[in-house]
């Protein structure tokens, strides 16, 4: 039938890609058993035998076999079967042509192949499919799949070897926003693409339940993984899932890729519905969440928002980790993206207690649902819609939406209470309230009170009364209250056991911050602006460990304070301070610690343990300061074993907490002041 121009070239960069590790991964031939064939060596009796001996080693191994066939295609009369033309075949004896439809039925009789994907670039190649009535009442009634394209239908004529050019092209630069992996289906509609004028073919037969979806190549436009494909905490899960399982060979292969995922998933979920032991039901449920957090870091790897930075993952692993108690990841860039998907996965929702009731894709879907809210990506967005249908969390978003919307709203409102100091520290004869809605201010409102703790006590309860009600108005309730005190006040009151037929803390989070950080006297006019530095610096931190530089009895014994104020002056210590005990002196020293750092914490008493409580620090300061409020709610009551996780050392410590929402309040108090003093 004459030659083609560039068939052989054709032929071998199309088998090159197929080949390469990176992305079509075919194992090569040997020069015995070679994987490409053209010119002498393509005779009809070299096909079908190449074609059979690849279908027997890739069932021996488990493995799909890629079978690709360009060239002269003829048919015979009304037969619409197609023949590919070998060298020695004649144009005129269609026996001496290879017979493509029946050569794939006999592959796919091959015991152990799992499937086949086969490529056609030929005139007439859609008369290349196999009987498939024939393979699906075959020896292995049908126990393969098959997934074909081809170049034209059964009647048309092919153009150049256009499609076959067409799919190196794809295969060399891959899909953007494709996934992974490059499956037919996306293979074909770029195929189209390219060579509008070939009217390309697809057909797929699923003879069993797949483990996963065929693919032809790894999708090299795809964002790279994040390092390798497990990290510490999966490969860790993965190993002790699969011990109890016992010796099966399919299980000791080493997970390089998602498809040996997915054929270890099929594996386990046989031996599930086989054995039905606890063992493999666990770990089919861990391999099962490795998959989830996989589709995870593919949507996370191909964000439709704004650029992912540490901080922001650091910030929506917190949100979403909630009051978990395992340590979270101490990771940065890339290695955080995949350690925090590992974690909200397998460790927050405990994969391992298979009677643990929640839904275990309810912290993945929060985080994915944070980053979105950030970049204003609407619930309904397909991409969000596609990634929770994969991982089976299509209610879990919705939740995690409508638990962010609830959030929103409790935390809209914050009554800020300033208690302007009397002669010497003592309780105050006026108490000023500030309701803000989200930062802005609502209601203002003075209270008068007599100078004692009791009489300021009941005021409070009046400002915490008239705050509920202009909350009433807003439709929302009033969730924090935030004290703002001298020094003094701050280390000898508690204000959340204020008691009013309750105690204040039973129904709000109580925040205690300095006053005089409203107004701050000419020779500390900097300590916010230095303030906001180091909330920085602390947003930050990558260490696991808590940002915070503890000071010992040396540091802060009477008659240090000046050598104390030195080294805050030197930029010592950058992050918040914690006191390992009570110094005698305690007022003087924390009026010296306010000034330079954002947040103090120190002893309600002797006896409390230093190490205890930076261990706790360490695990809840995502919740701070909001889990103190949490810890002292607990206290109150009584300790089960189960609240002995960190919490009670919490509770048994104070904090002065000083953030960037309170700074901004600080700003337009002092504006607010100034604007009022010139009023006067």
């Amino acid at each position: 039938m004459g030659p083609l121009d560039d068939l052989d070239d054709v032929a071998r960069a199309l088998h090159g890609v197929l080949t390469d590790r990176r992305r079509g991964m075919c194992a090569k031939g040997s020069v015995t058993e070679p994987s490409l064939l053209y010119g002498p060596s393509a005779s009809q009796a070299g096909i079908e035998a190449a074609v059979r001996g690849a279908a027997e080693r890739a069932g021996r191994e488990g493995a799909v076999l890629v079978l690709a066939l360009i060239g002269h295609g003829s048919t015979a009369g009304q037969n619409s079967s197609l023949y590919l033309m070998a060298t020695d075949s004649r144009a005129d004896e269609i026996a001496t042509a290879v017979n493509v439809g029946e050569l794939l039925n006999q592959v796919l009789e091959t015991p152990g192949l799992p499937g086949v994907l086969a490529l056609v670039d030929a005139c007439h190649a859609g008369g290349a499919i196999p009987d498939l009535r024939s393979v699906d009442g075959g020896v292995r009634q049908g126990a393969a799949r098959l997934s074909m394209l081809m170049s034209v239908g059964a009647a048309q004529t092919a153009y150049k070897m256009a499609f076959s050019r067409a799919a190196v092209q794809v295969l060399d630069e891959g899909v953007s926003g494709a996934g992974e992996f490059l499956h037919p289906r996306t293979l074909l509609d770029a195929v189209r693409n390219l060579a509008p004028e070939q009217d390309a073919r697809r057909v797929e037969y699923d003879g069993v339940q797949p483990g996963g979806r065929l693919w032809l190549s790894r999708n090299v436009a795809h964002p790279a993984r994040p390092g390798p494909l497990l990290g510490p905490l999966a490969g860790e899960a993965l190993e002790h899932a699969l011990v109890p399982v016992g010796p099966v060979a399919a299980l000791r292969a080493p997970v390089a890729d998602a498809e040996a995922l997915e054929r270890l998933r099929t594996v386990l979920r046989e031996e599930t519905i086989s054995a039905g032991t606890v063992e493999s039901a666990w770990a089919l449920r861990v391999v099962d969440g490795l998959l989830d957090g996989l589709r995870t870091i593919d949507l996370l790897s191909a964000w439709p928002g704004r650029p992912l930075t540490s901080q922001r993952l650091r910030r929506a692993l917190w949100s979403a980790a909630g009051r978990c108690t395992a340590r979270l990841p101490d990771s940065s860039g890339s290695e955080l993206l995949r350690d925090a998907v590992e974690y909200l996965r397998l460790r927050a929702p405990r994969v391992e207690e298979l009677d643990r009731p929640g839904s275990r894709t309810a912290p993945l879907a929060a985080f994915v649902a944070t980053l979105a809210a950030e970049d204003d990506i609407a619930e309904a967005d397909p991409r969000l819609i596609a990634w929770a249908r994969d991982v089976g969390a299509e209610v879990e978003l919705g939740d995690a939406f409508e638990a962010m919307r609830r959030r929103g709203s409790e935390m809209r409102l914050r009554l800020v209470v300033v208690m302007h100091s009397a002669v010497a520290d003592e309780w105050p004869e006026t108490l000023e309230a500030w309701l803000l809605d989200r930062g802005e201010k609502y209601a203002q409102a003075e209270f008068e009170c007599r100078p004692a703790r009791a009489d300021v006590e009941k005021c409070l309860a009046g400002v915490v009364r008239w705050a509920s009600l202009q909350a009433q108005r807003v439709g929302v309730r009033l969730r924090r209250v935030e004290i703002a005190a001298s020094a003094s006040l701050l280390l000898r009151w508690r204000p959340e056991e204020a008691y009013f037929g309750e105690r204040l803390g039973v129904a709000h989070d109580v925040v205690l911050r300095w006053s005089e950080r409203l107004c701050p006297p000419d020779h500390l006019w900097w300590i916010n602006e230095r303030a906001r530095d180091k909330l920085e610096v602390m947003s930050k931190y990558e260490s696991g460990r808590a940002p915070v530089d503890w000071l010992g009895e040396h540091e802060t014994s009477q008659g240090q304070e000046a050598q104390l104020g030195e080294r805050l002056g030197n930029g010592v210590y950058g992050r918040a301070i914690a006191l390992e005990h009570r110094p005698q002196r305690l007022v003087q020293v924390m009026e010296v610690l306010l000034a330079y750092a954002p947040i103090v914490f120190w002893p309600e008493s002797e006896g409390c343990l230093p190490r205890a409580f930076q261990d706790s620090l360490d695990k809840f300061w995502h919740l701070l300061p909001a889990e103190f409020s949490e810890a002292y709610r607990r206290h109150w009551g009584q300790w089960t074993q189960a609240d002995m996780d960190g919490r009670e050392h919490l509770a048994r410590w104070r904090t002065v907490w000083h953030d960037t929402e309170w700074l901004d309040f600080c700003d337009w108090f002092g504006q607010f002041n100034t604007a009022r003093g010139n009023s006067a």
